[in-house]
């Protein structure tokens, strides 16, 4: 199915749902009765998967509740640990900060510069060029003996493949694993190193995106990841030191890195890698204070394209029992692929309804539904908790973005159309996020405030 086939089935979803949600609201209003022919029961098929996405709900509510009461004592605890290493004194540990990039001319020296801007100074940068066919090798060399770049050359092609390569050719104790497109704050490492000292695998930072005002589709994918990374980070940073990697951005043990196997070449190799470092009995800290600027996909074409690689990656960790047993959240979150499809079965099943009521004037069957009213306190439940969320994380900006919320909430079907395109994907080919589309003024910004 070409890019084209998949917007528009993305859009006819959106359709789909502004069609349940009509038909829903309009006999509700005006009191309406439906007729519905009861002879054809949907109930035990529909209700199981109901159930589930119930739960689903309520889990993303706990998890933005809990969030506003934790993320201050999540923070404390990093400025206290950074402040217990400070007094500490000694000798810092090199750290090499490895880059895997292919086809990043256009952000790659950026990137490399920005590294050397660390206040941690005991640093080295790692750039792997992984086939690449542009100019990135050349882009990556700067003039600094802490730089390294190598033109990697293989059959096969993913992320994991690269990060190893740049694993095996780093000196430090730590490995930093940060995509082509990142800018770190001046005192990432600085602020995370010292929660190591408390036996941690892995250190997260936390990632704000750098383009956020490039365009629509930008500003829904950043709103999406403000309202999911750092809320989810956070609890599970507080409650059982949990916080999965997100791929960029987070610092790992290379010794611990190794005894656990490396980085599988995996469509989502930072999941893979989390959940094996967990069941290996390792934690895995959040450091909201080190910060990571990322790109978010500037159209819908990329934006399926890259997260219907991250649905084939999350499919194929069904395969195995990935959480532990005591993870209730990194369970259900492990069986987000099966959320998916069940929430687009629960969406054709009402779709098909109330077209046929729009036909008809009577439903064909009866199925498994929250009613109306519920539905309106829920989704007037998770609105408050998001919009408190977004003003928790940018202050007075955050009720700006908070206004986006509604268009949030129809966008976010792409999940649909990406757990079903994913089902396409076979390898990273064709699915690498392209970088570079962000506007020279943010990107002056961002570096600009981070060298202040």
């Amino acid at each position: 199915m070409a890019d084209k086939a998949w917007i528009l089935f993305f859009f006819t979803i959106i359709a789909l749902w502004a069609l349940v949600l009509t038909s829903s609201i309009y006999p509700w209003i005006n009191g309406i009765e439906i007729l519905v022919n009861t002879e054809v029961d949907l109930l035990y098929f529909t209700l199981p998967i109901l159930v589930f996405n119930v739960i689903y709900v309520f889990m993303l509510i706990v998890i933005f509740a809990v969030y506003l009461a934790t993320y201050g004592s999540v923070r404390k605890y990093q400025m206290k640990m950074k402040k217990k290493a400070a007094m500490a004194g000694g000798k810092s540990d090199l750290c090499s900060i490895v880059i895997p990039a292919r086809n990043e001319e256009s952000v790659i020296k950026r990137t490399v510069l920005n590294c050397l801007q660390q206040t941690y100074e005991n640093v080295e940068v790692i750039v792997v060029c992984h086939n690449s066919t542009d100019k990135t090798y050349d882009e990556a060399k700067v003039e600094d003996s802490r730089v390294k770049v190598f033109d990697l050359r293989t059959k096969e092609s993913g992320k994991g493949i690269a990060l190893n390569y740049g694993v095996e050719k780093a000196s430090g104790k730590y490995i930093l694993v940060l995509d082509s497109d990142g800018l770190l704050t001046r005192d990432f490492i600085e602020n995370a190193v010292p929660l190591f000292d408390d036996n941690y695998a892995a250190v997260q930072g936390r990632y704000i995106p750098s383009n956020r005002n490039f365009n629509f589709v930008t500003r829904m994918l950043a709103m999406e990841g403000d309202l999911w990374s750092t809320p989810f980070m956070t609890i599970r940073s507080h409650f059982g030191r949990r916080t999965p990697l997100g791929g960029t951005g987070y610092i790992v043990r290379k010794d611990i890195l190794t005894k656990v196997g490396m980085f599988a070449n995996h469509l989502v190799d930072d999941y893979e890698l989390t959940f094996r470092l967990l069941r290996s009995g390792y934690r895995i800290a959040f450091a909201p204070l080190s910060i990571n600027y990322d790109e978010k996909p500037p159209t819908l074409t990329f934006m399926l394209r890259q997260r219907s690689r991250w649905g084939r990656g999350f499919i194929d960790l069904l395969g195995g029992r990935i959480a532990e047993g005591s993870d209730i959240i990194g369970n259900i979150y492990w069986l987000n692929p099966i959320a998916a499809i069940g929430g687009f079965v629960m969406l054709l099943i009402p779709a098909f309804a109330a077209a046929h009521y729009l036909l008809f004037d009577y439903y064909p069957y009866t199925y498994a539904y929250i009613p109306l009213n519920i539905w309106l306190v829920l989704t007037g439940v998770l609105f408050c908790l998001q919009a408190a969320v977004l003003v928790k994380e940018y202050g007075s900006r955050g009720f700006a973005y908070a206004g986006q919320i509604p268009v949030l909430i129809p966008f976010s079907h792409y999940w649909f159309v990406s757990f079903i395109k994913a089902f396409t994907v076979k390898s990273w080919a064709n699915t690498k996020t392209t970088h570079g589309f962000m506007k020279v003024a943010r990107a002056e910004k961002i570096v600009t405030d981070i060298a202040s």
